[in-house]
Parts: C-alpha cells; structure tokens; sequence
C-alpha cells in the first residue's frame, strides 16, 4: 500500500512540474503581467495615446495598433528623423535633416562600439530629438543594408545630456541575419513624455521583432530602467 501511495504523489508531482513548465513557457515576456495601480495608470496612458484599433492582428487580446503621435509633443524638437519602407522585398531608408555633428561624433562612437566597420558610417540614418523640459536630447543611429536574403543592422538609442555623456538605452550588435525572419529586435522612438504623472519625462518606444510589436517605456532618473513592456500587437 505505501507503495503505491508513493507511486501516486511521485505521479502527481510530475504532473503538477510539467504544467507549471507549459504555463511558464506560454508566458510573453514582452508582455509581463500588468496589475499593480501604477503599471495600470502607464498602461492607461498608453492606450490613451499611442494606441489605435484594438485589438490588432493576431492579438493579444488587451493589445492594440501602435500609432505614433502626428506632431511634437510640447517642449520636444525634432532635430532630425529617418523613415524606412519597404519596397519589393527591400526596406530602403531616407534621412529627414542631419544630426548636428557633434551628437553624429558622439553616435557613430558608440556604433563602433557595437562592430559597426568604419567603411559603412554612410549608411547610418539618425533621430535626434531635444527635450527643453528634461535638458537631455534622445538619439538613435541606425544602419542597415539588405542582399539578397541577408539584413546587416546595427542599432543604438542614447540619451545625451548637456554634459554630453551618453548613456544607451538600447543597442543591436552589428550582425546578419535573415531579411523575410529577422532574428533580432530593434527599437524606434514613439514620443517623450510624463506617463506617470511624476513630472519627469520619459522614454517610449516600439519594439520591433519579426511579425511581434508591442511598447516599453524607460524612465531616465539617476540612469534608467524600464517601467512598462506590453501592448502591441503580433502578425
């Protein structure tokens, strides 16, 4: 009798680890749960602001459509953008103004940093937004070349401040990978702003990952740290 009684609390204990792994594995960690008053009030204002059909795509269900505001926030310039389409098969990039050349220095440094050789700095694209109401400035250098099946990217999103010290808030390697499945995520600006009513600005972004998009958001006091990943939407 008590071996049995063993046999069934070892079956049990089986059974009980194998569906924690499968919850565990269904998990999205772009996605973490979103329950705590202040994650819910970020989430709120994200919605409320850079979020459109809802849901979108395949979901999840409490995603959206990812809309970037149309004008400048109040207090933020835009120094200089980039935009990339894709144009039969074949993402093509066009610079919208230059970054002033001091921060362009500053960023092609930390783009070497991440193997970016020097033969490629001409196909480095900028955004360069100032902050009047933060006194820093957000920046990414981003390059990227397509041939054939392969995507060459390198990526690296800073905040600068008046000191000019750099501090990265996101950075792709430079690498290869698969154009139609790229294995890697990138980033691009959406918007600065106070989403927690704290009267500090924050960092928000989209996060890019093949047929996945969702939001993070980077508070910039004393470094920075991620306050918010979620919404979005997959292919």
């Amino acid at each position: 009798m008590n071996t049995r009684i063993a046999l069934v609390t070892s079956l049990i204990s089986v059974l009980s680890v194998g569906a924690q792994t499968q919850e565990e594995a269904g998990k999205d960690p772009h996605r973490p749960s979103c329950k705590s008053a202040y994650c819910r009030k970020v989430e709120s204002f994200l919605k409320t602001h850079y979020c459109g059909e809802s849901p979108f795509g395949n979901g999840p269900d409490n995603g959206c459509e990812i809309k970037k505001p149309k004008t400048p926030r109040s207090g933020m310039k835009v120094l200089s953008d980039f935009e990339c389409k894709w144009n039969e098969g074949v993402s093509k990039c066009q610079q919208h103004a230059q970054p002033p050349s001091e921060i362009r220095t500053l960023l092609i440094g930390q783009m070497r940093k991440l193997g970016l050789p020097v033969e490629d700095h001409r196909h480095v694209y900028y955004t360069v937004w100032d902050s009047s109401s933060s006194g820093w400035t957000l920046a990414e250098a981003y390059y990227q070349n397509s041939a054939g099946n392969d995507l060459t990217i390198c990526q690296a999103v800073a905040i600068i401040d008046q000191s000019s010290r750099v501090h990265i808030l996101r950075k792709v390697p430079f690498q290869r990978t698969d154009a139609d499945k790229p294995a890697v995520t990138t980033w691009s600006p959406i918007d600065l702003a106070d989403v927690d009513g704290t009267g500090l600005v924050d960092v928000i972004l989209e996060a890019d990952a093949y047929e996945d998009h969702w939001l993070e958001v980077d508070s910039v006091k004393d470094g920075s740290h991620t306050i918010f990943s979620g919404l979005g939407y997959y292919l």
